[in-house]
């Protein structure tokens, strides 16, 4: 979650407002501050390319583009976004809700209303392409390479690298060609070391470990919970077989670095877990080759971070409750259901932060539900 003060989560328990500020840029300076809008709403979802999109609706028609350099044109403006709360004393805190480039504008040009849709900054790199063969060689890791090419290939972008792997695994040798886009091969690298890439709220592209919802030393961001007092409209709980798997083998084999084929494994082996390797559930096993998978070592690391993601699904909790535009995707919750349920601990899949008052709910999607053992 991001930082907040200490009045932040008390204050969603009780009567409190709505405070959002938008500002559009163009070639990295401030075109339109605090414009008016009439409705919006940032998505967050852990499962796609781009994690934050954006949805606006503006309601003066006078605002459709005409010229390339107009505000909500389609060639290259961004739009900046904070929200939060506006407190009982009058006071306001917002934390960033992205930075998003614009790809769309449509509407009724007499009447109005205009809906903007804008993506998250990975975009640039989804659209951006090798414009040589670009190689790993000569970086000592994924960290490494990511700390030079991400800017590179997108000027001004910052990059941090909060994993525990990306600057302590060796990198193997890969090319990619000419012509590829570059967000692929950021993402190959991300995976190989059992992490994920994104562009965070602030706009700062992140390397981060896979989230694991069993990981008991990471302390819950948020406790959602039923009854007085507490932030939780609805929960709708639902137990899958679709896409789980309990045990990952990844293999690699890399010719340009002459190294012998590996291989590593990641299972499910304890009995009293419902998913275990050869219990009831089955033995349902993930294949993954990556060529920059050089060590068995490597290869079990990442083995046992893709289990934690493949796992996952099976455990899935929809939460309806009290906007809480400070959530991340990833973040880890305490979900107290009151007497239907014992509480769990939930990993945040994906939601969307409504940016007016009435811009819609608060919905959380949650996987891999863990009874919380401090209940």
């Amino acid at each position: 979650m991001q930082s907040v003060s200490s009045k932040w989560l008390p204050a969603l328990t009780t009567d409190h407002g709505v405070s959002t500020k938008v500002n559009v840029l163009y070639n990295g300076a401030i075109v339109a501050e605090d414009i008016a809008f009439v409705d919006g709403s940032v998505s967050v979802d852990r499962g796609s390319d781009v994690r934050r999109s954006l949805s606006l609706t503006v309601d003066d028609p006078a605002q459709f583009p005409v010229n390339a350099t107009d505000r909500f044109a389609v060639y290259g403006q961004q739009i900046y976004v904070e929200t939060g709360i506006r407190y009982l004393d009058g006071s306001v805190e917002r934390v960033p809700a992205g930075t998003f480039v614009i790809t769309s504008v449509s509407g009724n040009i007499h009447t109005g209303p205009l809906t903007i849709t804008a993506s998250g900054l990975e975009v640039l790199l989804k659209r951006a392409l090798w414009d040589s063969a670009t190689s790993t060689k000569g970086y000592a890791n994924a960290a490494a390479f990511l700390a030079y090419q991400i800017p590179n290939v997108l000027p001004g972008a910052s990059f941090v690298d909060s994993s525990t792997r990306g600057s302590t695994t060796a990198l193997a040798t890969k090319t990619w060609d000419a012509n590829t886009d570059a967000w692929s091969a950021f993402r190959e690298l991300a995976d190989s070391v059992g992490c994920e890439l994104f562009c965070d709220a602030a706009g700062t592209f992140r390397l981060v470990d896979i989230p694991d919802p069993t990981n008991v030393a990471v302390t819950p961001v948020w406790d959602v919970s039923t009854g007085d007092y507490g932030v939780m409209v609805s929960a709708l709980m639902e137990l899958t077989a679709d896409g789980v798997y309990n045990r990952v083998i990844v293999t690699g084999e890399n010719a340009a670095d002459n190294k012998p084929a590996v291989k590593g494994t990641a299972t499910i082996t304890n009995t009293s877990d419902p998913l275990y390797y050869g219990g009831p559930f089955g033995k349902v096993t993930k294949a993954v080759s990556s060529s920059l998978v050089t060590t068995s070592a490597q290869a079990v690391a990442m083995a046992s971070a893709l289990l934690a993601k493949y796992r996952a699904p099976n455990r899935t909790v929809t939460l309806e409750t009290v906007p809480n535009a400070a959530l991340d995707a990833g973040d880890r919750i305490r979900v107290n259901y009151g007497a239907a349920a014992l509480p769990e601990i939930h990993v945040v899949h994906s939601f969307s932060i409504p940016l007016g008052v009435g811009s819609g709910g608060f919905t959380i999607n949650t996987v891999s539900g863990k009874a919380d053992d401090s209940a």
